[in-house]
């Protein structure tokens, strides 16, 4: 008997018996569907961490006084459901937990040094603070950050959304990041107008806002929520004259990030006289960060698919199920079929055509389902990725559990003695 004649024959035993094939292959459907959109959104996870730490920040280096204050300066990741970053280990980045023999800080002096070591495009030194912005009757609490307006807009490849960068030495005014401008004083008309500005001392201070800024792609250095100022206006403001809170640091074009890292994790030991196992700074790479990150992602996207994959083996329960009843209750049938020349591989095929068929329509019409249920989530704004391989994959796995759960079905089939199966009722 012919491949074509067998697989019309499984056809129509399935669609001579249309709810409970469809019961089972709706098992299938709701399974590979679970599988599909779990996967899906944690591929989501991983490309938009991949986007906003690819797109700005693989020639930018950030360096913090201390472990725990690396902890705390954290990086501004993309808003996917929760989470902070901090820094990770391992994949070229080096990061240091703090030594006892080490002073936990970084001087403005050591970081004009660092601007000579090759490869080093600018050194922004930076200091931070909260204050609270009052302007008419409202007020909100907002991070005050003091930057070198001269290497501020290199490092951060910042650009501006309205007004214009203040100059190094241009005191009184500041620049707004994107968020801020837009949620924090959401309604609030604040371009060239002065803000009031108070210190966690009590202190007031009156600014003009110069400019505000677009929204920043880059996760090792993002303006987005905060005000900037020039650094010797903030040195008086936040009351810091010494020590900054953080470096960020630009790679020049045609250098290795991780060769320029080594060269300034050198140089700071070299100042703060450590050795390599106590030093007392971190310094964090964005291709560093993203390998992490991409390890963490993928370790989400495994156990989201094992927990999916549980459904489905409880749909291969079904078909398996479905298939040894198909047996039972076509007994007589396989043995007239056997007396009329039938051989067993080709019974056995018959069923395994059959189970192959359950897999593959519920893994079609759960690939739509997951379509159907990835576009809802798109319009509550969770990213979702359906690639063609994880769709290819999909279906040709649910058809593979189909046919495994018809094989013993099926030899059960082959191996029934024609005599002893038409004597069944």
């Amino acid at each position: 008997m012919r491949i074509t004649d067998i697989a019309s024959m499984a056809l129509g035993h399935m669609t001579g018996r249309k709810l409970r094939s469809w019961l089972t292959v709706l098992g299938i459907v709701i399974a590979v569907a679970s599988i599909v959109v779990l996967v899906s959104i944690a591929l989501g996870v991983n490309s938009q961490i991949t986007s906003r730490l690819g797109g700005l920040g693989n020639d930018i280096i950030q360096v913090t006084p201390g472990a725990d204050r690396a902890v705390r300066s954290g990086f501004s990741l993309p808003d996917v459901g929760g989470g902070a970053g901090g820094p990770p280990s391992g994949g070229g980045q080096r990061s240091f937990t703090a030594g006892n023999t080490g002073k936990n800080i970084i001087t403005f002096a050591e970081a004009s040094q660092l601007s000579s070591i090759d490869g080093v495009l600018a050194v922004d030194a930076r200091i931070s603070g909260s204050a609270k912005v009052q302007i008419k009757d409202y007020n909100a609490s907002v991070q005050v950050t003091g930057v070198n307006m001269g290497t501020f807009a290199t490092v951060s490849n910042a650009t501006m959304f309205a007004g214009s960068m203040p100059g190094p030495n241009e005191q009184g005014s500041v620049v707004l990041g994107f968020t801020v401008y837009n949620r924090t004083f959401s309604g609030q008309n604040v371009l060239y107008k002065t803000i009031k500005v108070l210190t966690s001392d009590g202190d007031i201070y009156y600014f003009r806002v110069a400019g505000v800024l677009n929204s920043s792609s880059s996760a090792m250095s993002s303006t987005d929520n905060g005000i900037f100022m020039p650094l010797d206006q903030a040195k008086k403001f936040l009351n810091k004259t010494k020590n900054v809170d953080s470096l960020v640091i630009k790679v020049a074009s045609g250098y290795d990030t991780d060769t320029v890292s080594a060269a300034i994790s050198a140089k700071l030991a070299d100042l703060h006289r450590v050795s390599s196992t106590s030093l007392d700074f971190t310094i964090t790479t964005a291709a560093a960060l993203q390998s992490t990150l991409s390890s963490v992602t993928e370790t989400l996207t495994i156990f989201l698919g094992g927990i999916a994959a549980i459904s489905l083996l409880v749909g291969a329960i079904g078909v398996a199920n479905t298939m040894f009843m198909s047996v039972l209750e076509r007994t007589k049938e396989i043995g007239i079929l056997k007396a009329l020349g039938m051989k067993d591989r080709e019974i056995t095929l018959l069923f395994l055509f059959e189970s192959a068929i359950i897999g593959f329509t519920g893994g079609f019409f759960g690939l739509l389902l997951s379509l159907a249920v990835a576009w809802i989530l798109s319009a509550f704004g969770v990213t979702t990725v359906i690639t063609l391989e994880l769709m290819i994959g999909a279906l040709l796995f649910s058809a593979l559990v189909g046919i495994i759960s018809g094989i013993i079905p099926a030899r059960n089939a082959a191996k029934l003695e024609p005599v002893e199966a038409l004597r069944y009722e």
